[in-house]
């Protein structure tokens, strides 16, 4: 399969819902990073976003600002991790419904992971849906982030409405 093959494959069944989701979640992540505060480790080279612990705790209230999308897909049957299990990558059991702001974060996390990393060609009707409700989801995080009072999240809002990076990051080459 030549490179051409391979990207066709990947764009396939990629709707708005599944491109507008992929540039929120990358531009909620990269704007966590540009603020600080986020860290999975607060030292070292690699800036990953903590989103189990650091992201949900910045968001109080936020899981219950959400209750009108508490029976929707993402809430009741959120996607379950890839893991290595005894040496061997698969699916771990499906997770307990959502039942607060850290369990929402991480569910939003999972679904990057497994649509990024996981899914390499037609997206299932369970996915669009879960597209869908993150979405929905997404966007009441980046409103949260420009009413709060707390002012890195006011930052991560001026960074998410940045049309273009700083070029601080590559240089800008």
């Amino acid at each position: 399969m030549g490179y051409e093959q391979l990207v066709s494959n990947l764009r396939y069944g990629m709707n708005e819902d599944a491109v507008a989701f992929f540039i929120g979640i990358s531009r909620f992540d990269y704007a966590f990073k540009k603020v600080g505060g986020f860290f999975t480790r607060p030292e070292g080279n690699n800036p990953d976003i903590d989103w189990q612990d650091n992201v949900p705790a910045a968001f109080p209230g936020f899981y219950e600002a959400c209750a009108d999308l508490h029976e929707r897909e993402l809430f009741t049957a959120p996607p379950r991790q890839f893991k290595r299990v005894d040496g061997v990558a698969q699916f771990t059991e499906p997770p307990e419904p959502l039942s607060d702001t850290k369990s929402l974060f991480w569910a939003l996390w999972t679904l990057r992971k497994n649509l990024m990393h996981g899914t390499k060609g037609k997206l299932f009707a369970r996915d669009h849906i879960l597209v869908r409700d993150a979405n929905i989801v997404l966007e009441r995080a980046y409103r949260y982030c420009t009413d709060s009072e707390d002012g890195r999240l006011k930052q991560v809002a001026e960074v998410m409405a940045m049309m273009e990076s700083d070029g601080t990051e590559d240089g800008g080459a």
